[in-house]
């Protein structure tokens, strides 16, 4: 595990806020994690299988199912897609 402080300013604060206020994110920290996620999603460096497989893994932990978290992800990617 990483720790970092991170300082926004501009844009990249109001993003980040956005996210907050729209309920995309819970926390700043949530909304960095997801747009790390979509980064590397959408440059390639990861692929879906991969992030799916983590999901899962950590389902096992959480009271949501796999299905669940599925369809809730696809929701966040079709509402950013969309903006």
């Amino acid at each position: 595990m990483t720790t970092l402080t991170l300082k926004f300013e501009g844009a990249h604060e109001e993003i980040i806020n956005a996210m907050l206020k729209s309920k995309i994110a819970k926390t700043k920290s949530e909304a960095v994690r997801m747009a790390l996620l979509t980064f590397g999603l959408s440059t390639g460096i990861i692929k879906n299988r991969f992030v799916l497989r983590g999901i899962r893994k950590d389902l096992s932990k959480d009271a949501f199912n796999a299905k669940e978290i599925e369809s809730e992800i696809e929701r966040i990617k079709n509402e950013s897609i969309r903006r």
